[in-house]
């Protein structure tokens, strides 16, 4: 099984390309562009999120139901707090939840963000979204909702 490119590698490419012909050839190339094109894509793709259906995910996130199922079928797009909390109820780790967000067109997380900062820590954690949330108000910032 051959390793994925990493960015910087992928980045020395894009550098040295001089054509239109050599970057439809980078852009064509499946392991380098990241295939999903939407969040909800992005994590159905995932294997452990696979078993997930939008019934499961609003009773783990606490979200409206039909909101959950708009998501679902790619005719809501969510924002940045309810990636979080659908990647984080899912039990996704920190890499996941950053392309989760790059592939919604969120910021990632940001360690230099107080708030964000504790998000990475319960992410890093295993936290539920209910511990989550309980850290956010016990460190006096807003909760996921």
């Amino acid at each position: 099984m051959s390793k994925k490119p990493t960015t910087r590698h992928l980045e020395e490419i894009l550098r040295s390309i001089d054509s239109k012909d050599e970057l439809q050839d980078y852009l064509s190339s499946p392991e380098t562009i990241n295939p999903c094109h939407s969040f909800i894509e992005y994590f159905r793709s995932l294997p452990k999120t696979s078993a997930i259906v939008p019934a499961d995910l609003y009773k783990l996130t606490n979200l409206d139901r039909s909101y959950c199922y708009r998501i679902w079928d790619g005719s809501k797009r969510p924002g940045r707090d309810k990636i979080l909390l659908i990647c984080i109820a899912a039990g996704l780790d920190n890499t996941e939840t950053r392309r989760a967000l790059e592939s919604g067109g969120e910021a990632a997380l940001y360690p230099r963000n107080t708030r964000d900062a504790v998000i990475i820590y319960a992410i890093g954690q295993k936290y539920t979204v209910d511990q989550t949330n309980q850290l956010l108000d016990e460190m006096e910032m807003a909760v996921l909702e």
